[in-house]
């Protein structure tokens, strides 16, 4: 990765077009490539509606699950008056997603039609830093691949910021090596805006500033830009994190420029039981707790704040860490390792692989082609760094990139914004090596190309074994049969989730669709069976208790339900059933008390209504038995 901003070597006959200057891309010869790109970019949204209109067949298209249910909420409460508390989630997507809610009032479909765009636009980015960079048929050839590569396309489609965050990334990288290359500070300025947005989408890109100004240090003659031009773009991307930083300041009272959740991933990814992948060895409930906040509160005995959670997360990945050098360094190179494995490892429950095998292929590039794209990728990075075409920018934000993920964990989702690089690399060794056999040039004087491709092959040939089974797939799906009143469909997906893994997710999921079907024998059996494998289990605990008060036993209701209480003190549907309980029983003042935790727990409007009126009824039940004098 030398760095150099504009050379680039003399090439011999018949070798691939020359990277085009601005003078240039107004031309006529160049015009046809726009065209061509043009087309592309037609083609890449075209595409991607094809893979929606087959996504709307299918229970995802309105369900939300993991990080896409907790994306909506967040716009909804955005809709709803606003976010009263520290950034957990990057922010920017569901701004953008409440922001569609309320022009349209579909956002499953428009934000999906929004990101259909933003692949296009994607695959128009990506051609011109081919273009400007390698060659225009290398940049033609790269957004052809970003156009109809299956995992690009199928991520377009999900209520995630993977769009988003690829977009803004590819057009930042392009805005970047314009400014180097123009030199006019208003690029810089752009370029910064740019980076920001991508960090307020995914905070871990902020890493990518503080190590192209390191680089820029070590930069020298007309090379380097003027520290006017580099404090201009610092200053843009600074700027932009502040309206986050102002929220978080005056919403939690710490200094947080993006989000929360620092210490619970890195702790996710580095702990006693971690493998590379998310991990999470403590039961946090992440629907409702994502950040494990009121869980390490309930550990501590103590109040805390968003940056008091977060540190006790890191100080425990951390801790994990120093008391286990050997086996955090290990971890770290197994990440490393698994950032390239050549499956689409999945990290939500809805992997690229379920999809196609359940509901049918999509139409594109396929995902097993990601080991080719790798080893093209390795040999075009080899053959730029050879060549010094001032492209240095885009191999620094690769190392950056990967190395700010795998500190944390993998996943074939998290490593999809570079992918459009990856590509256009691959492109340009096969562009290249065309032309030098064309040419009739001996090819040993590209052993770069030849070294990286060696590189690659190694990565994949030791890469650690993956089980990746359905689970969370099945399970996901037999929750949305339940949620339509289809029992019948929903105990069958979760038995085949069983099938594939035993969780108590799946234990008490089966035991609610066996409930709901009269099957209380049956039902009780697997709340017993999860309740062995975890005892802690507040779910388990509740629904057991569920199921006795339906059976007409309400004593032992009461305890199920204490116990779920007990477990998780902000289990919401467990106090309100426990006010109920107690209300009956004439125990006004404990029941009192369950309602106005459930209150204070509950956002809901219609619900809150409810509970104001047992309350009512409550209080109205206590004066007819208690008249006063």
């Amino acid at each position: 990765m030398k760095p150099n901003a504009s050379a680039t070597r003399k090439r011999g006959k018949g070798a691939a077009d020359r990277p085009s200057s601005s003078s240039s891309m107004n031309g006529a010869v160049f015009g046809h490539w726009e065209t061509a790109a043009i087309a592309v970019a037609v083609l890449a949204f075209l595409l991607r509606l094809l893979f929606l209109s087959s996504l709307a067949d299918t229970p995802f298209w309105l369900e939300h699950f993991s990080d896409s249910r907790l994306y909506m909420q967040l716009a909804a409460d955005i809709a709803a008056g606003g976010i009263d508390t520290v950034y957990f989630m990057s922010p920017l997507y569901p701004y953008v997603v409440a922001g569609v809610a309320g022009l349209t009032g579909n956002p499953e479909l428009w934000v999906r039609i929004l990101q259909a765009l933003a692949g296009a636009m994607t695959a128009w980015l990506v051609f011109r830093i081919g273009a400007q960079t390698f060659s225009r048929g290398a940049g033609l050839a790269a957004a052809a691949v970003v156009a109809a590569y299956a995992p690009l396309i199928y991520y377009d489609g999900l209520l995630l910021t993977e769009s988003l965050l690829t977009l803004l990334l590819t057009a930042h990288l392009l805005a970047l090596l314009q400014a180097f290359r123009k030199g006019r500070i208003w690029d810089w300025v752009f370029a910064g805006v740019l980076l920001g947005l991508a960090v307020v989408t995914r905070a871990t890109t902020v890493l990518f500033l503080p190590a192209l100004v390191v680089v820029w240090l070590f930069l020298r003659g007309e090379h380097r830009p003027a520290p006017s031009r580099i404090a201009a773009y610092a200053a843009a991307a600074l700027l932009t994190l502040l309206p986050t930083a102002l929220h978080n300041a005056s919403t939690g009272g710490v200094f947080m420029p993006v989000t929360s959740s620092f210490g619970f991933n890195l702790y996710a990814g580095n702990n006693a039981t971690a493998t590379g992948l998310y991990s999470m060895p403590e039961r946090v409930d992440l629907a409702n707790d994502p950040n494990g906040h009121h869980w390490v509160e309930k550990q501590t005995g103590k109040d805390l704040n968003a940056a008091e959670i977060s540190a006790y997360w890191r100080d425990r990945a951390l801790y994990w860490m120093g008391k286990h050098p050997g086996e955090a360094a290990g971890l770290l190179l197994r990440k490393l390792l698994l950032f390239f494995h050549p499956g689409e490892i999945d990290q939500l429950g809805l992997s690229l692989r379920f999809y196609t095998t359940q509901f049918g292929a999509i139409i594109g590039i396929p995902a097993v082609s990601f080991s080719l794209i790798l080893v093209l990728a390795a040999a075009g990075i080899g053959l730029a760094m050879r060549e010094h075409r001032g492209d240095w920018p885009l191999q620094l934000f690769l190392l950056v990139f990967v190395l700010s993920t795998v500190v944390f964990f993998v996943s074939g989702r998290l490593r999809l914004p570079i992918m459009p690089l990856l590509i256009l690399y691959a492109a340009h060794a096969v562009v290249t090596m065309t032309a030098v056999i064309r040419a009739g040039q001996p090819v040993v004087r590209h052993m770069a190309a030849f070294a990286g491709m060696a590189v690659a092959v190694v990565v994949l040939l030791v890469q650690p074994d993956v089980r990746q089974g359905f689970e969370q797939e099945h399970l996901k799906l037999g929750q949305s049969a339940f949620n339509r009143a289809s029992y019948d469909e929903a105990e069958q997906w979760f038995r085949r989730s069983l099938e594939e893994q035993e969780t108590v997710d799946g234990l008490v999921n089966l035991g609610n669709a066996l409930a709901a079907q009269q099957r209380p024998e049956e039902a009780a059996a697997l709340y017993r069976q999860a309740i062995r494998s975890d005892s802690t289990y507040a779910l388990a605990w509740f629904n057991f208790g569920n199921l006795r008060m339906q059976t007409g036993s309400p004593q032992y209701a009461y305890g199920y339900w204490k116990k779920a209480v007990e477990h998780d003190p902000r289990l919401a549907g467990a106090r309100r059933n426990l006010g109920l309980l107690l209300m009956q029983a004439g125990r006004y003042d404990e029941a009192e008390q369950q309602f106005e935790a459930y209150l204070r727990l509950e956002s809901q409007t219609r619900e809150r209504e409810a509970i104001q009126q047992d309350l009512e009824r409550l209080r109205a039940m206590r004066r007819s038995a208690d008249p006063a004098p």
